[in-house]
């Protein structure tokens, strides 16, 4: 019986081994990863829910900007308008994707940053370090949101000029 236990620990330490430099490896860098998918992907999160929303408007009856005043189209707003306003509508969505690429971008630029910053810092830098990561991310979203803003305002000047000129169009064939 006392065989057995010694072999089983034998060979518990043997396989467990290995494992010690893997798992020391890991220790270090773990922090810091996972500061860098929370806070990536928080803020990827927000972007997303941001796109999503937009998604679901549809641009023949609401613009796209929280401040904007909903105008309806026309009764009869023709074909050609509506086809205009669906394609400005997949061209805002096209121009929202690549910000939201850009944005993708630069948090992965930020996070290997921080990355390289956590290696070699060690206690006060580490948290000045992930403060300073945070700043930035929160920066680099406030561009979005600002970038999506101002696509979203275009939009909208744009989509009122559909209508108004839509509005023209029937009046005057009355």
């Amino acid at each position: 019986m006392r065989t057995g236990i010694k072999k089983t620990l034998l060979v518990a330490t043997l396989l467990t081994l290995p494992a010690w430099p893997i798992s020391a490896h890991q220790g270090s860098y773990e922090p810091a990863e996972r500061v860098v998918q929370d806070v990536v992907v928080f803020t990827m999160q927000r972007a997303a829910q941001e796109l999503l929303r937009v998604s679901r408007i549809d641009p023949v009856y609401q613009g796209y900007s929280r401040h904007y005043v909903d105008r309806q189209p026309a009764p009869r707003l023709d074909e050609r308008s509506r086809q205009q306003l669906r394609k400005l509508a997949a061209e805002h969505q096209r121009k929202l994707a690549g910000f939201e690429r850009e944005l993708d971008r630069e948090l992965d630029k930020l996070a290997s940053e921080y990355r390289r910053d956590s290696k070699k810092s060690k206690g006060h830098k580490r948290a000045k370090a992930r403060e300073k990561f945070q700043r930035k991310v929160e920066q680099a979203y406030e561009r979005f949101v600002t970038n999506t803003e101002r696509q979203h305002d275009r939009f909208d000047q744009q989509r009122e000029r559909i209508l108004r000129d839509a509005y023209a169009y029937h009046s005057r064939r009355y």
